[in-house]
């Protein structure tokens, strides 16, 4: 499969992507999907060599550049003979599903609804299930995934099975108001989307619930660095469904993660720093 790896006996040709902000910034996360798609039986193939989808330069006007990224990734896809995409990243999977076709005239990779997939398999293999969390939460649209591309009910579906039951915010399906996450926002102006985050979880905890799940790592890193001193846990679908499949979730991992983020921040503000200095 050259630089694709594989998961399961079989040589599958459904490549599982997990988009740049799961592969990059959440690699606790990543593995955890790895994990569940082998529990539940999903063959997939993944490639460390990720190269991104194209959506935030296509957002922010750079449509020629968007285009020559979908093309690389579709001759690669053909070289390794990939004929079906998964993801968890609903940007990805709007620019898969919508923009591809339109970019690629000969775009024949079928793109596949991986929430639709593991709420079937749940529901065929209901044994599989090992732990029901009984608790309220609130669950959070993703722009992408609701509002572009109609998915709002088997997220919840999912949650439901393994034991949530969901306080809907005011706004939700859709009606659902972004969380600030879309739209290249966090790049384009950071302080704007910071404000859009706190908004949200503020809808969110006034539905009574202490945790908020989403379906989008975006929202995710958003959201979740916006919630320190707001008294709502932010969740990403991956690590509460490892939970219920009763499969290691790597909580010391995404500890070091933290750890790294602050570090990583920390000799942003020293460059910064340096920069100024030398300035002067």
């Amino acid at each position: 499969m050259g630089i694709f790896s594989i998961l399961g006996l079989e040589k599958p040709d459904t490549l599982y992507y997990p988009g740049c902000m799961t592969y990059f910034k959440h690699k606790d996360n990543y593995e955890a999907y790895k994990k569940i798609f082998s529990k539940l039986g999903i063959k997939t193939v993944w490639s460390e060599n990720i190269i991104c989808c194209g959506l935030p330069a296509f957002e922010m006007g750079y449509e020629g550049e968007a285009r020559k990224l979908a093309r690389k990734k579709f001759e690669l896809l053909k070289e390794n003979g990939i004929k079906r995409i998964i993801t968890n990243c609903p940007g990805c999977y709007k620019m898969f599903k919508q923009n591809y076709p339109e970019f690629l005239p000969d775009w024949n990779i079928e793109v596949a609804d991986v929430w639709k997939l593991i709420l079937e398999k749940l529901l065929n293999k209901p044994k599989l299930i090992k732990y029901k969390a009984e608790e309220k939460i609130t669950y959070n649209d993703s722009c992408y995934l609701g509002r572009y591309c109609g998915i709002y009910n088997d997220p919840r579906k999912i949650l439901e099975l393994i034991g949530y039951s969901i306080e809907e915010i005011c706004d939700s399906r859709e009606n659902s108001i972004c969380a600030g996450s879309c739209g290249s926002l966090v790049i384009i102006n950071p302080d704007l989307a910071d404000k859009i985050a706190r908004q949200r979880l503020l809808q969110a905890k006034r539905t009574g619930a202490k945790k908020i799940i989403v379906a989008s790592m975006n929202d995710y890193d958003l959201l979740k660095r916006n919630s320190e001193g707001l008294g709502i846990e932010v969740l990403e679908l991956s690590s509460v469904l490892a939970k219920a499949l009763n499969l290691k979730f790597s909580e010391e991992a995404k500890e070091e993660n933290e750890e790294k983020k602050v570090i990583d921040i920390e000799q942003d503000k020293k460059r910064e720093e340096s920069i100024e200095e030398n300035l002067k």
